[in-house]
């Protein structure tokens, strides 16, 4: 069987984080330890050892009834008082795949991918268009997939209409809203629209349902397929606000590549950013929000300086807070092992089933 990796970018422009961000983090001696793959649990195939015992654990907190309860100052509190990391990560894993809404969606992909695999569905005559709202870079990076190509491939290969939304790579989240308003309003050719966003494009798709989501024309949108998603924007943002050198490099290699760094600003986390707002989902629009839950030995060369500096404040995919990606009432996909890129892969015909669950809840 195939296999698809979803690769995600944040950004490509502020490398210079890469090498600073994490300069005087010393990491501990590298220890091997041989350990059993073989149990198939929490929704896990080949489930290793060690994984296990920290989901185990992560059972037996009984104070957390749900991930409601698993709060940003309630994950890094406890984060600091385990200290350990990966607890905090298993607990979030845990509580999102026991959740109900998202137990059941997670037994329909079960069921559905192995229908799939013998035929795939048709859907040319329904007239639905996937939307992608690409990543940040996605016109000077088409190759690391923030344009989300593999994807848009995918969704035609079902007989859905595919296109990417013209939003400025780098621009604000305000003026990407106003893109994505124009766009929809636009879109009088098409019975519906399916959302797919990755990374910064999942914060310029939150402003547009604040800008936007209560007008008729806004109704035509009837699911959204939410990758890896700065939800809340990124606290990698302050850090490079906050460092005179990061901010010095960093604004100097958008003004060097004529980038819009107010964009860069707008992804930023705390009180009175763009994306500081509870997201209201319209009734009409189906959220299905994938979250990366990795474990800190799983994490990718690319994230690791990024996941190192945000545990301070929690358990993160490397890009954000796990507590600032959950979304309440929204369906929440916790991918184990992934961090923010997307680097384990997936099988293809479970990330069709997502997208034949909202054609046949939302276009029956």
């Amino acid at each position: 069987m195939k296999y698809f990796k979803t690769i995600l970018i944040f950004s490509a422009g502020i490398s210079v984080f890469f090498c600073h961000v994490d300069r005087k983090l010393e990491l501990p001696p590298e220890t091997n330890k041989v350990v059993q793959c073989i149990t198939n649990l929490y929704g896990i195939s080949n489930l290793c050892d060690d994984e296990k015992e920290y989901l185990d654990w992560a059972k037996a907190q009984k104070q957390y009834k749900s991930l409601k309860d698993l709060t940003k100052d309630e994950l890094q509190r406890l984060t600091r008082e385990t200290l350990d990391v990966d607890k905090t990560s298993a607990l979030f894993y845990l509580r999102s795949f026991e959740e109900p809404l998202n137990k059941k969606f997670i037994g329909y992909l079960d069921k559905k991918e192995k229908v799939i695999e013998k035929k795939l569905p048709n859907y040319t005559k329904k007239n639905i268009l996937l939307a992608m709202v690409p990543g940040m870079f996605y016109k000077d990076n088409p190759t690391v997939g923030a344009d989300g190509k593999a994807l848009r491939d995918m969704a035609a290969g079902l007989g859905l209409k595919e296109d990417v939304i013209p939003v400025d790579q780098t621009g604000t989240v305000d003026e990407n809203a106003k893109v994505i308003c124009d766009y929809v309003k636009n879109r009088t050719d098409v019975n519906g629209i399916i959302f797919a966003s990755v990374s910064k494009g999942s914060g310029d798709l939150k402003k547009a349902i604040q800008l936007c989501g209560g007008e008729d024309y806004f109704k035509k949108a009837k699911g959204w397929y939410n990758i890896g998603g700065l939800n809340k924007g990124t606290m990698l943002v302050d850090g490079i606000e906050d460092n005179w050198r990061y901010r010095w490099e960093a604004r100097s290699y958008f003004f060097w590549k004529g980038y819009n760094y107010d964009g860069f600003l707008s992804m930023g986390s705390g009180k009175e950013r763009p994306l500081d707002f509870d997201l209201k989902v319209p009734k009409h629009l189906l959220l299905i929000n994938v979250i990366a839950v990795p474990q800190f030995r799983q994490v990718t060369k690319r994230a690791k300086p990024f996941y190192e500096y945000l545990i301070q404040y929690g358990p993160n995919d490397g890009m954000t807070l796990l507590a600032d990606s959950y979304v309440e009432g929204a369906i929440t996909y916790p991918s184990f092992r992934n961090d923010h890129y997307f680097q384990w892969p997936i099988y293809e015909n479970r990330l069709r089933a997502f997208f034949t669950y909202i054609v046949e809840t939302q276009f029956p």
